[in-house]
């Protein structure tokens, strides 16, 4: 017996995924900032100080979860037919995006190396590599390989998408069909 995967409607599916992005984005920030004060990741010295080494990895995640709320959102004004970027202009940004998410991403590792080293506070250190991990895991949905959670008879599936990833049998996201739709457009 196969399989079947939940599925809704697709402009409901669109809409949860454009505003559940914002939820997410909202519930990690407003976590940080409560775990911050109540905790605090320097040990009780400065509570509402921003601890960059945990701070910048949550502006990186925020920011690529932000673009593809701003993603699902514009496929929602398509689907509803209204105003919106068709997909060789979604590719087109897109595109430009995913490099500017890289340089992020990849400016924060030797910050990361630089703050071990330099023994830092290790919860803040703790907290800056998970949420740089999340952001990573962002970045590989949108403008990779689809890896988000699926369910099957009510079970969320975890391990399935892991296993794409690693073994690469994961599809291609819908906004990297977007951005290859570009340029080829692009090449000819």
């Amino acid at each position: 017996m196969t399989e079947q995967l939940k599925t809704r409607p697709i402009e409901k599916e669109l809409k949860f995924l454009a505003d559940f992005e914002i939820y997410g984005v909202l519930m990690f920030v407003g976590l940080y900032f409560a775990t911050k004060y109540i905790i605090d990741m320097d040990l009780g010295k400065n509570a509402f100080k921003l601890n960059w080494i945990s701070f910048y990895p949550l502006l990186v995640f925020s920011i690529i979860v932000i673009e593809g709320s701003f993603y699902w959102r514009n496929k929602l004004k398509m689907v509803k037919r209204h105003k919106a970027l068709n997909n060789i202009e979604i590719g087109r940004i897109y595109s430009k995006l995913r490099w500017i998410n890289v340089i992020l991403l990849t400016a924060y590792l030797p910050v990361i190396i630089i703050a071990a080293l330099a023994k830092e506070d290790l919860s803040g250190i703790i907290v800056g590599i998970l949420l740089y991990f999340f952001a990573l895991i962002e970045q590989i949905n949108y403008f990779h390989i689809r890896l988000s959670y699926e369910t099957v008879n009510g079970t969320l599936l975890v391990i399935e998408p892991l296993k794409k990833l690693f073994t690469g049998t994961g599809k291609r996201s819908q906004l990297r069909k977007d951005i290859d739709t570009y340029k080829r457009r692009e090449i000819n």
